[in-house]
């Protein structure tokens, strides 16, 4: 499953440097993604903590809806 976040949480995300655009990953995880990841949009990345403390490198798809 891709995790999804709303752009203004994204964007918090960014300023702490935890997540950031496709572009800033090397060419090789991206591809990867690409191939493996069904419904990645393919711009975005974020750092997650696993359940075993762990931060993981994961894709991330934005939501550019305003919340109501």
């Amino acid at each position: 499953m891709i995790d999804t976040l709303s752009r203004e949480d994204y964007e918090q995300a960014a300023h702490f440097g935890s997540a950031g655009p496709a572009s800033h990953l090397d060419e090789h995880t991206v591809t990867a993604w690409r191939r493996d990841i069904d419904g990645w949009s393919g711009k975005h990345w974020i750092f997650l903590p696993g359940e075993d403390g762990v931060w993981t490198l994961r894709p991330l798809n934005v939501n550019n809806r305003k919340r109501s």
